[in-house]
């Protein structure tokens, strides 16, 4: 295995690290007691869980019950696909063993660390043994129409084999977490990755290079801020909460809604596609590529909302920008007395303060309530 010490980057080796691989085991489900058929949650219903309780949800139900929003998609049997994660996450369980003796003797090429290599482990298992491999026909374009709603879904990526960073990474996690690894998702721009965090070392794994030959590709953060060739992320990114770090269970599911979004988006359901921006926003408020999506589609239902020359027409929005942009209201620091009097003192509110936790009834019939 070599280690490319400049990204970041370590290639593992095509043999597992235990030795021979397990089979992949088909399409076929083991009969689990927790894995009866239905009613599955609808996604929305998601909304009024606590975070505590949102944390019990399985990523993969999370997934697909947005998924399930989808008319195309709306008969997953989401008890199938939970069923056909925890057999490959166990066929992964099986090869640890043998994977930690390996590691013992030669821990050199994983830098002398045991979850680089059960990471790797991972990455192993689904380059080799599940032949899972970015779409070839979206790997170099700059911008991809996803028509197709299961090039965003776990569900496209195991019945195909190929993918997308939206639904690669989440596969990577999802297996992780069930072999108990503080693993989750994280946002890299447009982009994702998945992260290990447990609160004394991180690490980073850039989960769509299965199956290129490239084996496990762990850049640090630095990379991704500064040393990447395209995409590169700003520091602010990092800063405001939205990019380079583990996502709760409530940003994971935002990160779902807006799967659902961008689908819907780009066949041109414009309506649909702000509604689940506007969830997925409610959930992280902070992510920068929601902000700029949900923009966007706002922007294009306000020309069927407004007509030319009335507030919140785009062309009055751009007039309105642009005045904004002259007055750079962010440069005041201060604002001036008015005339024979004095100004009341500035509030300040925490940031925790702001922060709303649930969805309420009333929120949740605001959002909904019209949906059928």
């Amino acid at each position: 295995m070599d280690s490319l010490e400049g990204r970041g980057v370590t290639v593992a080796e095509r043999t597992p690290p235990g030795g021979t691989a397990h089979s992949a085991g088909g399409n076929s489900a083991p009969e689990r007691p927790d894995n009866r058929p239905g009613p599955w949650p609808a996604a929305e219903r998601f909304l009024g869980l606590s975070d505590e309780e949102l944390s019990a949800i399985d990523p993969v139900v999370m997934n697909l019950a947005v998924a399930k929003g989808i008319p195309a998609l709306a008969d997953l049997d989401i008890g199938r696909y939970v069923g056909l994660v925890d057999q490959w996450a166990a066929e992964i369980r099986a090869l640890l063993p043998d994977a930690e003796i390996r590691f013992a003797r030669n821990p050199a090429p994983w830098n002398n660390d045991p979850d680089l290599s059960r990471l790797g482990l991972v990455a192993w298992y689904l380059g080799e043994v599940l032949r899972v491999e970015y779409r070839e026909d979206q790997r170099d374009l700059e911008r991809v129409l996803y028509t197709d709603p299961t090039d965003l879904f776990l569900n496209g990526v195991m019945d195909t084999r190929r993918g997308t960073c939206g639904n690669m990474v989440l596969l990577f996690v999802v297996l992780a977490r069930r072999l108990g690894w503080p693993v989750s998702l994280a946002c890299v721009g447009p982009h994702f990755i998945a992260r290990f965090d447990d609160g004394q070392k991180v690490l980073n794994v850039e989960a769509t290079v299965s199956g290129d030959g490239r084996g496990l590709s762990s850049p640090p953060d630095r990379y991704f801020v500064h040393e990447r060739s395209k995409g590169r992320i700003p520091q602010r990114a990092v800063d405001c909460g939205s990019d380079l770090r583990g996502l709760t269970p409530r940003e994971m599911l935002a990160v779902f809604f807006g799967a659902r979004a961008r689908h819907l988006e780009n066949v041109h359901c414009f309506g649909d596609a702000e509604r689940d921006y506007l969830v997925a926003r409610y959930l992280f408020p902070r992510n920068r590529q929601l902000y700029i999506n949900q923009n966007q589609v706002s922007v294009q239902n306000s020309m069927d909302l407004f007509d030319p020359g009335e507030k919140g027409h785009p062309i009055e929005l751009a007039t309105w920008l642009r005045q904004v942009v002259e007055v750079a209201p962010w440069t005041r620091r201060t604002a001036a007395a008015p005339p024979g009097g004095q100004i009341d003192a500035p509030t300040t509110t925490r940031k925790d303060e702001c922060h709303v936790n649930r969805c309420t009834d009333a929120a949740l019939e605001a959002i909904f309530g019209g949906s059928g």
